[in-house]
């Protein structure tokens, strides 16, 4: 199929009127628009495509003829309408991809979206290779991936050692910026790295559940106001081959793994990875920005991070979090939780580890540290200093047991670090603007605090009470805004 063809199949983008000599372009895009319509399973959204294209050229062609040049107010842009796409098991890629005869393959659906496209996927286990996002949407017209309402699908890939992955990179490479996309709602596992993204902006990455990626991290890559929410991160790289000393215990093999400006990391569970919960990777040298490399230095340094209501737990060989490199600066760490990290390893810290002194700014308040081993926890390390690289108010650290539901000394099979009655989180905490709402969903403050932590206790330990009732007033701290 020629270019011009599958342009034209896929093109969402408005047209819009510029100069004379773009009536032969959008007549020409009409002609294979009239051709390929007919080789694509999905008339419907085609022939709309084609046919806006199509009237806008006409119209140009006839104010251009009739005055010589285009008169009045540039012609108004008219966007493609948007299509909806399903995916299920039952489905067959040669079907035009509607509810009642969806494609079968989510790679498939993925190579096919659009602006403004959106695709379900119905529950049930696909088998997948790579699925790759090579278009943008726009800011009115993002491109969305999601579970189909009330389903759960999973992305099980083949092979992770052909780098099988969801990737979100611009098939031109990482000086083209890939943006406006969403991936909600589905358990990725057994692959290469769960999600990369390269050159990704206005990203939202939420309520998946991504495991068992081998060698590499939950999460991978770089961009720029990217939203990471909801997800669930867990037993990332290859830990039994490292910890039976039958393969290398590689770097890397984290939760998050990810460097860019602007990027929060909220509301998440990520715990037994290989060595690092998240890692807020700066750049290598204090060179920051590389126009050959990097689409603009947004992309290359990392800094005005939000990392707030996470749990960052039983992470194997390293910290909780690690602050790494140059162009760092900025980073709110907020209301967390950092428990039972770096149990493999006797040197590490189990919070937040600094791995160089140049990054400034960190604000760590409000949130818990807490590990039971002989040494207890070393929540800031190793070289930053308080009051020059970070400041840190507001914390819990390792004084006393934080008592949640079911959080023991070793990683059980459901971790809950819900509150329970009697934590010295409760009503403890400083108020902070940005974490008014809990990982759970609840208002903060439920009683005369914010209480300490990703979540916050209601008064019992299973039911969450109705709206305005508050557990039991007790003394509290200062607050802070």
């Amino acid at each position: 199929m020629s270019a011009d063809l599958q342009e034209n199949e896929r093109e969402t983008s408005s047209v819009q009127m510029q100069l004379a000599p773009f009536f032969n372009t959008s007549a020409a895009r009409c002609q294979a628009g009239k051709i390929g319509m007919f080789r694509h399973p999905n008339l419907q959204f085609r022939v709309k495509r084609a046919f806006s294209a199509c009237m806008l050229a006409c119209i140009s062609a006839c104010m251009f003829t009739c005055t010589g040049e285009f008169a009045g107010a540039p012609l108004p842009t008219i966007a493609a309408p948007a299509a909806t796409y399903y995916v299920a098991m039952t489905g067959s890629d040669s079907n035009p991809g509607t509810e009642t005869q969806p494609w079968r393959t989510v790679a498939y659906a993925v190579a096919i979206m659009v602006a403004g496209d959106t695709t379900y996927v119905r529950g049930g286990t696909y088998k997948e290779e790579i699925i790759r996002f090579g278009k943008s949407g726009t800011q009115l017209a993002p491109i969305k991936l999601r579970n189909a309402p009330g389903e759960s699908p999973i992305i099980d890939c083949i092979d992770a050692s052909k780098l099988h992955r969801i990737l979100i990179e611009h098939p031109s490479g990482p000086l083209n910026p890939m943006g406006w996309i969403t991936v909600e709602g589905f358990e990725i596992r057994n692959c290469y790295e769960g999600i990369k993204i390269i050159s990704g902006h206005d990203l939202t990455i939420q309520r998946n559940w991504i495991h068992h990626s081998k060698p590499g991290s939950g999460i991978l890559g770089n961009g720029t106001r990217v939203l990471f929410d909801r997800n669930i991160i867990n037993h990332n790289a290859n830990i039994e081959g490292c910890e039976a000393g039958t393969s290398p215990c590689r770097p890397g093999g984290h939760g998050i793994y990810f460097h860019g400006t602007a990027v929060t990391v909220t509301n998440n569970i990520i715990y037994d990875n290989l060595t690092f919960g998240i890692q807020l990777n700066g750049s290598t040298a204090s060179s920051t920005y590389n126009p050959t490399t990097d689409p603009g230095p947004e992309y290359a340094v990392s800094e005005n991070w939000l990392i707030a209501n996470n749990t960052l737990a039983y992470n194997r060989r390293g910290a909780g979090l690690v602050v790494w490199g140059f162009s760092c600066n900025n980073a709110r760490i907020e209301n967390n939780i950092f428990y039972e990290n770096a149990a493999t390893n006797s040197d590490a810290t189990q919070g937040v580890h600094f791995t160089s002194t140049t990054c400034t700014g960190a604000r760590i308040r409000n949130n818990i540290f807490y590990a039971s081993g002989s040494g207890g926890v070393l929540a800031f390390g190793k070289g930053a200093l308080e009051w020059v690289h970070y400041t840190q108010s507001g914390n819990i650290i390792n004084t006393m047991n934080p008592r949640f539901v079911n959080a023991p000394a070793t990683l059980p099979a459901w971790p809950n670090f819900s509150l329970t009655a009697g934590s010295p989180a409760i009503d403890a905490g400083l108020s902070l603007a940005i974490t008014k709402k809990a990982f759970d969903g609840i208002l903060r403050p439920q009683g005369c605090a914010f209480d300490i932590g990703a979540y916050e206790y209601t008064g019992g330990d299973d039911a969450r009470p109705p709206d305005g009732q508050r557990h039991p007033e007790k003394s509290c701290h200062k607050l802070d805004k």
